[in-house]
Formats: C-alpha cells, structure tokens, sequence
C-alpha cells in the first residue's frame, strides 16, 4: 500500500495537483479536500491519456497507418 500512496503523491505533483496524506494535512494554496483532489487528478489523468491517444491516431492517420 505504501507504494501506491507514494505514486498517487508523485503523480499528482506532476500533473500539479498536490496531495497530502489526509485532510488534516492541506498544502496552503488548495484548500479543498482530499477526496476533491483524488478526484480531480482522476480527470487531469483521464484528459492527459485522452489527448496522448488522440495525438496517436491523428499522427498514424497523417502518416498514412490507419
């Protein structure tokens, strides 16, 4: 368990959205719960694989593959 809490925190850092261990523990400029956070970096994830697949395919159509 201890390694998937420590790959939520590390990717939810990059994509910018910080997360502390519960809601005791806030960073200082996103006050908003954790759930909240959990949630958006859910949909930051969603959108980020989103766009990598429709570069993907629209590359592979460019390039004559599909």
């Amino acid at each position: 368990m201890q390694g998937q809490r420590r790959w939520i925190k590390l990717w939810a850092r990059t994509v910018g959205m910080p997360i502390g261990i519960d809601d005791n523990d806030k960073p200082e400029f996103l006050p908003i719960t954790q759930s909240d956070v959990k949630k958006a970096l859910a949909f930051r994830t969603f959108w980020i694989v989103l766009q990598c697949c429709m570069i993907i395919a629209g590359n592979g159509r460019a390039l004559g593959l599909w």
